[in-house]
């Protein structure tokens, strides 16, 4: 009997010793935040503390899905606490494909203090293969000959966790991102927020980068957690460092997050942008400063209201390029800024030239969504069969993406222009255009980043004449040509937002699609031109410009894919200028053949214009383009006088009236002689122009003496010692032929000359 008692006294205590260390559990996969798949347990009762006496002696639990899902799983981290490992490797059972990850070294470390209600991690996984979505799930216990289990305590006790919840609806393959955003990082060199310092970033297992470096290579995945609660500092900048890309596979960006990618061109000293080679997943926002620029090669999607931010100031816009799909998730939207320097006021007709930056009504905006303010605000419509503007009334007026309107505010102030919508991509077309008049027809670009004209052009060849128009914040209009280039520094790149005007030759729509977008800073993209005379005027806080451009196949008069007609300001104040074709027409662009500059000089005859008294610069830029040995001079009429070299004064500063001639200015181009590569041998040449006779000296020798005689023989002017570089002579008012004498101290050189009016 006295046995009997003590075994059950025995018992009695092994019973209430279990029940005190007696705990429950709960299993379960769930998809986290970077996307990967994640087995937890969580303590539901029990012990809240584990102990030497509950130490982990083993875990045993199956990863299951559909075999039909064509994927598998693999182990990306599990803590040294666990211990995980893929027991068996893939198996199947009826319907299933399934993995075994056990913890067999007895004893583990011990787990994390236990918090009741709490979801622990054990390890992190990924699905390896195949792509679609489907259920990942813990298996119940006894699906297969392992079992659930969690065995735990000195001695070890056996308990086996209810399974609470699966990984529905789980995408994958799993994208694995092998660096995640900590920030913080401080020390000599190390900048909180800077993208490129390896202290900025822990792996996928929250361990220092096994690389050693940040991320920078298009294969390495980067994701950007939430730390507002951590460090709180987010990618905001990029530190210069020498051989560094700004690349990433993958992106994401998850909610309350942020990366702004600062202005790169300046940071690096050589322009580049935020490469992202694969897919973009926003949350979060990803901020394009004024000239900070991002590509995403794979596809974007956003999730988040202003996901995308493409900023605007003084300096600037920020550039956003896709490869051409854009998904919107929730409340997923992007802004575009606009800025806008000081425009017009009431009376005074100086405006922008701008466009829809996004899509709101699926078709473009209304006018509202240029910020328009009653009374405040001017909005016109460009009437292209009468060449008129005329006022927009109705804020509700749709404005169809690629479509130009003119804006201005009352009182001249500089404005940021926000528009909140869907980012416009791939193929868009205008509405049809109109030819009547001369076929001017106002667009603007559509898309988050430049587009250039060239390609513009190549794919609207049949619909367009080879020439657009800007008009550059209420002065003048800057034109382009395919082959010559642009005038008053403008190199064909039209910038988000941009309205420009083209010459129409068909009815059609006007296309533009993602092969016409580049990320442009202008300087970055600027060609190079031979034979070309880019000149440039400014004064009374207005500019302008013309170019001249020799070339091969040019045509000496006006020809519609060569030449660009000036464009006259609308403002009341503007300075402009133009050269003057033989038919009196007026051109921004005037291309000529190049033979001409082997036939003598050429002169081109120059009209300008002011609204002010004042001084006036006229810059001379290109001239090394030309052929060594060519000379280019400047006559200015009004002065009078010797004729200016360009050559060696490129910069010419002169004061204007608005009641001085018009054709004031004539700028004269003598091609190259006296150099053995043309075959032409050091002479003195003898050329008119006009009622003039002009003699230059490409010789070491001295000149005596000028004679100029009619035909007959009868001599009408002798001019003694004008040993001058470049000589200038009246000849007559009478039209006609008329020799020319030049003598030197070593030789006589004659030629025949025509003098006109």
């Amino acid at each position: 009997m006295k046995n009997l008692i003590y075994t059950f006294l025995i018992l009695l205590t092994s019973f209430f010793v279990t029940n005190v260390i007696a705990q429950t559990f709960q299993i379960r996969i769930i998809e986290n935040d970077y996307g990967y798949l994640e087995v937890q347990m969580q303590e539901t009762s029990g012990t809240g503390t584990p102990t030497t006496a509950t130490i982990v002696n083993d875990i045993s639990f199956e990863i299951r899905w559909l075999t039909t899902l064509s994927t598998d799983v693999a182990l990306i981290c599990t803590s040294n606490d666990y211990n995980l490992a893929d027991a068996l490797g893939l198996q199947t059972s009826g319907s299933y494909s399934y993995r075994v990850f056990q913890a067999e070294t007895t004893p583990l470390n011990p787990p994390e203090n236990w918090i009741q209600s709490t979801w622990m991690t054990l390890a992190t996984f990924k699905a390896t293969s195949g792509s679609g979505s489907g259920s990942f799930q813990i298996a119940p216990d006894l699906w297969v000959a392992q079992g659930l289990n969690w065995n735990q305590g000195d001695p070890p006790h056996d308990y086996t966790p209810t399974v609470n919840g699966q990984a529905d609806s789980y995408t994958y393959p799993t994208i694995v991102y092998d660096f995640v955003w900590v920030g913080g990082a401080t020390g000599m060199g190390n900048e909180p927020d800077y993208w490129n310092i390896v202290g900025n970033w822990e792996d996928q297992c929250g361990n220092t980068p096994s690389s050693g470096y940040p991320p920078y290579q298009t294969s390495e995945n980067v994701f950007i957690p939430d730390v507002s609660t951590g460090s709180n500092y987010y990618p905001e900048d990029f530190k210069v460092s020498v051989g560094y890309s700004f690349n990433c596979g993958y992106l994401k960006i998850a909610s309350g997050a942020h990366i702004t990618v600062p202005d790169l061109s300046t940071n690096i000293g050589t322009f580049t942008y935020f490469n992202i080679a694969e897919d973009a997943i926003i949350n979060g926002t990803l901020n394009l400063s004024p000239l900070g620029y991002a590509s995403v090669g794979g596809s974007t999607t956003i999730n988040s209201a202003t996901g995308i931010i493409v900023e605007a100031d003084e300096t600037g816009i920020g550039s956003f390029i896709d490869n051409g799909t854009i998904t919107y998730g929730g409340s997923g939207t992007a802004k575009v800024q606009t800025y806008l320097t000081g425009s017009g006021s009431a009376g005074v007709f100086d405006f922008h030239c701008v466009g829809p930056t996004v899509d709101i009504t699926g078709t473009g905006v209304t006018l509202a969504a240029f910020n328009v303010v009653q009374y405040q605000t001017y909005a016109y419509k460009y009437n292209e069969p009468t060449d008129t503007w005329v006022n927009y009334i109705d804020t509700g007026d749709p404005v169809p993406t690629a479509k130009g309107i003119g804006l201005s505010t009352n009182d001249g102030s500089t404005n940021t222009m926000e528009m909140t919508g869907e980012l416009v991509t791939g193929a868009v077309s205008s509405e049809a255009m109109t030819i009547d008049l001369n076929g001017s027809y106002l667009l603007s670009n559509p898309y988050p980043s430049s587009v250039f004209w060239d390609d513009l052009y190549t794919n609207n060849s049949s619909r367009v004449n080879n020439k657009v128009y800007v008009y550059d914040q209420g002065s003048n209009y800057h034109s382009y040509v395919q082959g010559s280039g642009g005038t008053g520094g403008f190199t064909g790149y039209l910038q988000v937002g941009q309205g420009f005007f083209v010459e129409a030759t068909s009815t059609s729509a006007f296309t533009f699609d993602n092969g016409d977008r580049y990320h442009s800073t202008d300087e970055f993209y600027k060609s190079n031109y031979t034979n070309r005379l880019d000149v440039r005027v400014s004064g009374n806080e207005s500019n302008d410009g013309l170019l001249v451009h020799f070339y091969e196949g040019a045509s000496s008069g006006y020809e519609p894919n060569e030449d660009a007609p000036k464009k006259m300001s609308y403002s009341q104040n503007a300075t402009q200028f133009w050269t003057v074709l033989e038919d009196d027409q007026h051109m921004s662009i005037n291309a000529m053949p190049i033979e001409l500059l082997a036939k003598g000089m050429q002169s081109i005859p120059i009209s300008f214009i002011c609204t002010a008294t004042g001084e006036y610069t006229m810059n001379f830029l290109d001239i090394e383009s030309f052929d060594y040995g060519t000379e280019i001079w400047l006559e200015d009429k009004q002065v009078g006088g010797d004729w200016v070299s360009v050559n060696n004064n490129p910069d010419y500063i002169f004061t204007a009236t608005p009641d001085d001639l018009e054709d004031r200015f004539i700028i004269h181009f003598f091609g190259p002689t006296g150099v053995d590569e043309f075959g032409i041998e050091n002479t003195v040449d003898i050329f008119s122009y006009r009622q003039n006779a002009f003699v230059r000296n490409n010789t070491n020798e001295v000149i005596k003496m000028v004679s100029i005689y009619k035909l007959s023989g009868e001599l009408i002017q002798e001019v003694n010692t004008v040993d001058l570089k470049l000589s200038k002579f009246w000849v007559s008012n009478n039209m006609g032929y008329y020799v020319v004498r030049v003598i030197t101290d070593k030789n006589v050189y004659t030629n025949k000359v025509f003098i006109s009016k």
